[in-house]
């Protein structure tokens, strides 16, 4: 009995109280939202990369796709790794019919026609992240492109009766490639659909929204200090809400409690109205910042029951359906934008970086080349001298005696030391095909350059320290000139040295020629020389680079064949053998013999070569001849 009387008492004292005056305002807050994807699992993605797979009609347009399609808001667009896939299959458009369409102007008073195309798209969309398929779409529909527009029924029926024929031809002969047709027009409708979609379900993007909240401003009310110390807690965190963080639980929890409590304390009647709708307010507002689905929807139906405003109870109810809950939380809060400022600066550094080492490389080429320039015309001049010196002083050579007669041989060390220009003329022939090959190549001590003919016309040129060639098969003056590299450099600017371009043989090499074991080379005995150059790698391991040897013949002291074999990173990469065959003096050599027929065994990444070469004409310290070489070459003007 004790226990009913005290509850009724409490009961009429809250209603006492509940019936004393109290007012209340409302204080609107501004914070920052995001507007969350469809999939929970997209929220620490940042990059999304689209991939395309085409019509073979479509081809042309894939890069137009690649270059405006697919963004997705709240995603970094990277043109190959993005964490989210986007696969898209265009099938070629269906063509259906052309048509006309109307509309009345009602101030220019007439009719306005529009033929237009119609067709049928078909793309399929297949959305991973990781391995996993989280989407898979068919995009058909049809699409429209706009042929003509204008005032005359008659004259557009024309005009659509001649699309309605030019594209049925393009389909019969599938020859899309008139901009006309609205092929490549409606495949763009498409993508936009596409594009409107992805953003619809994948898409982050950030706002601003307003959250109301009922303070009570009645000073003498008993709930009064209470409340004013939940109004002064949710005033100061909601000025504090970022995109990345949002309202502190912890903080709020007595704060909660207590409201709640004034709920049983305060029970549904119309006498307690305003002070529950005021605690059912601030109670599902609190709850849905806090991401507590539940307690947002509990609260927000009985702002509704309180039959008090109810608009805002319904609001809430809207807002927690559709939003995007995960973990029984909706996702207001993440690092997502941050992260995504951060990447975009860092690949904005990136690019600048890059673009300031673009520049920075050039420059340094620049300074490369020229200290490369200098070494290599310092190279030419030392080798030239070396050359002379050696000429004059063959009884201080290695194998001096051997030399001597090698050297008498071709002319003599006074004749070779005063050749200036040499001009040969070559027929080769390759086996198994019939078509003529021909070599010219002019040499002098600083310029040489090849001319072959086979069938198109193909240049080496070595100007000094350059090296360039120049092919007819490519197009475009920049395409044609081509810089060759210090390699192909080095091979050519053998050619320098006179006696190796008449003869094959390299005067520079001999004194680190070893001499081996006689050798048998084509029925003829012969001195067998060997070089065995060598390099560091990276590891500063000694690898091999390039293995030289000579066969001398020991009857004549001609020179019967010549090996190189040409080491990349220690493994074999290219083999040279010539076989001399056919020696004929030369009248300016002083009765000198040099080789005539040459035959050539070559591997190298392409397979095994074999050909021949006779040539038909050799002169020494010949008037010039050749225009291109007199104007490109020696004139040093051929860039």
């Amino acid at each position: 009995m004790k226990k009913i009387l005290l509850l009724v008492a409490l009961l009429v004292i809250g209603s006492i109280q509940a019936q004393e005056k109290i007012s209340s305002k409302t204080k609107k807050f501004k914070i920052p939202v995001i507007r969350y994807s469809e999939f929970p699992a997209l929220d620490n993605v940042l990059t999304q990369t689209a991939f395309y797979q085409m019509d073979k009609s479509l081809q042309e347009e894939e890069s137009n796709l690649k270059k405006d399609f697919f963004k997705i808001d709240g995603f970094i667009k990277d043109p190959v790794n993005g964490k989210l896939k986007l696969y898209l299959t265009f099938a070629m458009p269906r063509y259906t019919d052309t048509q006309i369409d109307s509309v009345y102007d009602k101030e220019k008073n007439r009719w306005t026609y529009n033929a237009h195309s119609n067709y049928i798209n078909n793309v399929k969309l297949d959305v991973k992240l990781g391995d996993k398929i989280i989407l898979t779409k068919d995009f058909g529909g049809s699409d429209s492109y706009s042929v003509s527009v204008g005032n005359s029924m008659g004259a557009l029926k024309v005009v659509a009766s001649e699309q309605d024929k030019k594209v049925k031809t393009a389909v019969k002969n599938s020859d899309y490639s008139d901009v006309g047709l609205g092929f490549d027009n409606v495949v763009y409708k498409a993508a936009i659909r596409i594009q409107d979609f992805l953003n619809y379900k994948f898409g982050y993007s950030t706002s601003v929204v307003k959250e109301k909240f009922e303070f009570v401003t009645s000073k003498g009310h008993s709930e009064y200090a209470q409340m004013l110390a939940f109004e002064t807690e949710i005033t100061a965190q909601m000025e504090k809400v970022t995109l990345e963080k949002g309202l502190d639980e912890k903080l709020l929890t007595p704060h909660l409690q207590y409201l709640e409590s004034l709920l049983v304390k305060y029970p549904l009647s119309p006498a307690n109205e305003d002070i529950r709708f005021i605690v059912t307010n601030n109670l599902a507002e609190t709850y849905f910042l806090l991401e507590n689905k539940e307690k947002a929807l509990k609260y927000a139906n009985l702002l509704i029951e309180n039959d008090k405003q109810d608009s805002r109870g319904s609001t809430i109810i809207e807002r927690v359906n559709n939003g995007y809950f995960a973990d029984k939380k909706i996702r207001s809060h993440t690092p997502r934008f941050a992260e995504l400022k951060k990447l975009g600066l860092k690949i904005a550094e990136e690019k600048e970086e890059l673009r300031l080492a673009f520049f920075e490389k050039i420059d340094r080429q620049e300074a490369d080349w020229s200290i490369e320039k200098e070494n290599r015309a310092a190279a030419l001049e030392k080798s030239k001298i070396q050359r002379e010196n050696m000429l004059d002083s063959i009884a201080y050579q290695s194998n001096p005696d051997l030399l001597a007669k090698i050297i008498a041989n071709l002319g003599g060390s006074n004749i070779l030391k005063k050749v200036e220009k040499t001009h040969l003329v070559s027929k080769l022939t390759l086996e198994e095909s019939n078509i003529p090959h021909t070599e010219e190549r002019w040499a002098t001590t600083t310029n040489y350059l090849l001319k072959k003919k086979m069938p198109e016309t193909y240049y080496e040129i070595v100007n000094g320290p350059e090296a360039w060639s120049h092919s007819d098969r490519e197009s475009g003056v920049e395409a044609k000139w081509a810089k060759l590299p210090i390699y192909k450099y080095s091979n050519l600017s053998a050619n320098l040295d006179p006696v190796n371009f008449l003869t094959a043989f390299r005067l520079d090499l001999w004194n680190k020629l070893e001499l081996l074991q006689d050798e048998m080379v084509d029925g003829k005995w012969c001195y067998h020389f060997n070089y065995f150059e060598k390099t560091l790698n990276t590891s500063n391991r000694t690898i091999p680079k390039t293995d030289y040897h000579l066969f001398i013949d020991k009857e004549d002291f001609s020179i019967v064949a010549t090996e190189r074999t040409e080491f990349d990173d220690g493994n074999k990469s290219f083999f040279e053998r010539k076989l001399f065959k056919d020696y004929r003096p030369v009248a300016a050599l002083n009765s000198g013999k040099i080789p005539h027929k040459i035959n050539y065994e070559i591997e190298d990444f392409y397979g095994d070569t074999s050909y021949q070469e006779n040539r038909e004409k050799v002169e020494v310290n010949a008037v010039f001849g050749n225009r291109i070489f007199m104007k490109e070459v020696y004139f040093g003007s051929f860039k």
